[in-house]
C-alpha cells in the first residue's frame, strides 16, 4: 500500500511541476526555478541552461551546461536524449525517441524500437526540426530550420531538408 501512495504521489508532484514549467513559468523569465523544478522529477538540467517551455518530455532528458531550449521542445517515446553543453534549440524542435520496424503485409508498423538520441557540445538546431532514429548528431553542427535528422550528423557539420543532408563543413 505504502509503494502505491508513493508513486501516487510521485504522479501528482511531476503534473504539478509541469503545471508549473508549462503554464506558470512559461516564457522567458524563472530559469533558475524552472531547471530546478525540471530536476526535481528526474530531469537532469545543467547549471546555466535555460528552459524557456512550455516542454513535452515522455522519455528521459539530459541537458548539459549553459544550454538554451526554446518554447514547445518535445521529446516524443520512451527513449533517451542527451544536449551536451553550450547548445541552442530553436522553438518546437521534436525528438522522437520511439518507432517501429517495418512489419509484414497485415500491419506495417512492426516491432516497437526505443532509440537514444544526442547532440554534441556547441550545436545549434534550427526551429522545427525533427530527429528520428538511433541519432547522434555531433559537436559544433548547425541543423537548419524544419530539417528532418534521420541518422548521424558529423562534427561541424551544418545539414538542412527531409531528409536533412551534408550542406557544408564549417570551420573549427
Amino acid at each position: 500500500m505504502i509503494m502505491i501512495l508513493k508513486k501516487i504521489c510521485r504522479r501528482i508532484h511531476k503534473k504539478w511541476v509541469l503545471f508549473l514549467v508549462n503554464k506558470i513559468y512559461k516564457g522567458t523569465t524563472k530559469f533558475k526555478r524552472k531547471r530546478k523544478l525540471l530536476n526535481s522529477i528526474g530531469y537532469q538540467i545543467g547549471e546555466g541552461s535555460k528552459i524557456v517551455g512550455p516542454i513535452e518530455v515522455t522519455g528521459k532528458l539530459i541537458v548539459g551546461e549553459n544550454c538554451w531550449i526554446g518554447k514547445n521542445f518535445k521529446v516524443n517515446g520512451n527513449g533517451t536524449v542527451t544536449i551536451g553543453d553550450n547548445c541552442d534549440i530553436a522553438p518546437e524542435v521534436t525528438f522522437q525517441t520511439g518507432g517501429h520496424a517495418i512489419g509484414n503485409c497485415q500491419r506495417r508498423a512492426g516491432k516497437g524500437k526505443i532509440f537514444k538520441q544526442s547532440v554534441g557540445d556547441g550545436t545549434w538546431i534550427g526551429g522545427r526540426v525533427t530527429i528520428l532514429n538511433e541519432t547522434e548528431i555531433g559537436k559544433s553542427c548547425v541543423i537548419a530550420g524544419c530539417a528532418c535528422v534521420i541518422g548521424d550528423v558529423p562534427d561541424n557539420s551544418l545539414v538542412g531538408g527531409v531528409p536533412a543532408r551534408l550542406i557544408r563543413v564549417l570551420d573549427d
